[in-house]
């Protein structure tokens, strides 16, 4: 299996597919170029890893560009923060 291919981005700007879901959580996010995920905080710490595409991670005090595969940013709860698409781009997120 390939984790890619479980994201269908036909026509949704921002798409999400949880991939596992126990004592942590895996998801794989979609966004298209320009799209934004709009504010929103985690219950819990996180890791937002790039897996194809561009993107900028954004905090109120904090900008991450997320540019190369494998490029990850760490998470904090409860910390208000969006998602950008600067291209399209696929990334995981693991809670």
């Amino acid at each position: 299996m390939n984790l890619l291919e479980l994201l269908n981005t036909a026509e949704k700007a921002v798409a999400t597919q949880n991939v596992l879901k126990d004592k942590a959580s895996a998801t794989l996010i979609s966004i298209k170029k320009d799209a934004v995920l709009k504010e929103h905080q985690s219950m819990t710490n996180a890791m937002l890893v790039l897996l194809s595409g561009k993107a900028v991670y954004e905090e109120k005090d904090r900008m991450e560009s997320l540019s190369t595969a494998m490029d990850f940013v760490r998470i904090p709860a409860q910390v208000t923060h969006k998602l950008t698409g600067v291209e399209d781009a696929q990334l995981l997120l693991i809670q």
